[in-house]
């Protein structure tokens, strides 16, 4: 699954969208402490107020939104080669489900006798369909762009975390006096989920049953209790543990010194694999694998990459594995490379690491940037200096 597959899904959430529909929505209250199911709700979609819907809809979308193996995550069912996965099961037969509310409960159970949340929550899930035209190319006139389509039927899942609002004094302006204003109702978190998944996946403009999308509120912190026992999935890695590892096994070549210009080239060569395989609309993901790195080092400066296989098996176990390209390459377009020690902290996009370098006068340690202008500082414009 690549992002413009959950964008070309998660663009379609709005409301009075003809290409989107959405049939049932089926609420589940938790008592958090106790671990019981104390309040249910289902409701078809098109016949809630307007405020509920748009509250709804945001928060499922949610769950489409985030970096790549690091907030959503693409997993594939565990020991399913023959698949016989329990949750697979489960997870077809609930999309399929006649009675969608029974389904859904027992999903629920999973999630509240094998993980933990910190108060009371609510389990929330939406069946629906999502109409996509199979037509790419637009007439003059736009005709016939959605004469041909196909659908995708999902449902989604999601736990939201109950905030209970605190009591207050208020005063009673009819008694002419002051009450302690003690509120009944809880309100539902809908806008930072805790956990949550979409199942089918969605790949190459076609379903995928044998994955299921999850969602973490966390960055690079899934849970792993809801993905081993509610879905029964299994993880990889992070995009935080991949690039870890990347660079880990550069340090083992290449050792603990290095010039920017080298990692720059590193990076360069990494985000061409990148954008070749977009421009390609390839619908593999682009991987990083044993001998592609070893090309990338070689073609970035390094002169001898003779313990890479050896740092290769070390770090990441088999000589097979391959490395999301996405995961290891810095955001280009932004300023992500941090060079930092106990005197500065500055941050330059990977393309201007070239300008970089760690030269050394007199005994003392400098930083040298090459730049095009004068640089500035608080509306003033530095002094230039020999050296």
């Amino acid at each position: 699954m690549k992002k413009n597959d959950v964008s070309s899904v998660r663009k379609e959430f709005k409301l009075d969208n003809p290409k989107l529909k959405l049939v049932e929505v089926v609420g589940i209250y938790v008592k958090g402490d106790i671990k019981q199911i104390i309040g249910f709700e289902k409701e078809y979609f098109d016949r809630m107020e307007t405020e509920k819907q748009d509250l709804y809809l945001k928060n499922f979308k949610k769950l489409l939104t985030g970096q790549l193996d690091s907030k959503l995550f693409e997993l594939e069912f565990s020991d399913n080669k023959l698949g016989q996965n329990p949750s697979q099961k489960a997870l077809i037969d609930t999309l399929h489900a006649t009675n969608f509310i029974e389904q859904a409960e027992e999903i629920a159970l999973k999630v509240i006798n094998n993980c933990d949340y910190p108060s009371d929550f609510m389990i929330s899930f939406l069946r629906g369909e999502v109409f996509k035209p199979m037509r790419t190319e637009r007439g003059e006139d736009e005709s016939g762009l959605d004469d041909e389509v196909f659908s995708f039927k999902f449902f989604m899942a999601c736990v939201n975390p109950v905030t209970i609002p605190k009591t207050a004094l208020r005063f009673d302006f009819e008694g002419k006096a002051f009450k302690a204003d003690i509120p009944m109702d809880v309100n539902i978190n809908l806008t930072a989920p805790l956990d949550g998944f979409m199942f089918p996946s969605w790949n190459d403009n076609s379903a995928d049953v044998n994955c299921v999308v999850y969602y973490s509120n966390k960055a690079n912190t899934p849970n792993l209790e809801f993905l081993a026992k509610v879905l029964e999935c299994d993880l990889h890695s992070t995009a935080q543990t991949e690039k870890a590892q990347f660079l880990e096994i550069v340090q083992e070549v290449v050792g603990n010194e290095i010039e920017a210009e080298k990692i720059a080239n590193i990076y360069e060569s990494v985000n061409y694999i990148l954008m070749r395989n977009e421009e390609e609309e390839s619908s593999e993901i682009a991987c990083v694998g044993l001998k592609d790195m070893e090309k990338i080092l070689q073609a970035s400066g390094v002169e001898t990459t003779q313990s890479l296989e050896t740092a290769f098996l070390k770090i990441t176990g088999t000589d097979k594995y391959e490395f999301k390209a996405s995961n290891i390459v810095p955001n280009f377009t932004g300023k992500s490379i941090k060079i930092e020690n106990n005197t500065v902290s500055i941050s330059v996009s990977p393309q201007d690491l070239k300008n970089i370098k760690q030269v050394k006068k007199d005994g003392k340690r400098y930083l040298l940037i090459e730049i095009d202008e004068t640089a500035n500082l608080e509306g003033f414009e530095l002094s230039t200096e020999a050296i």
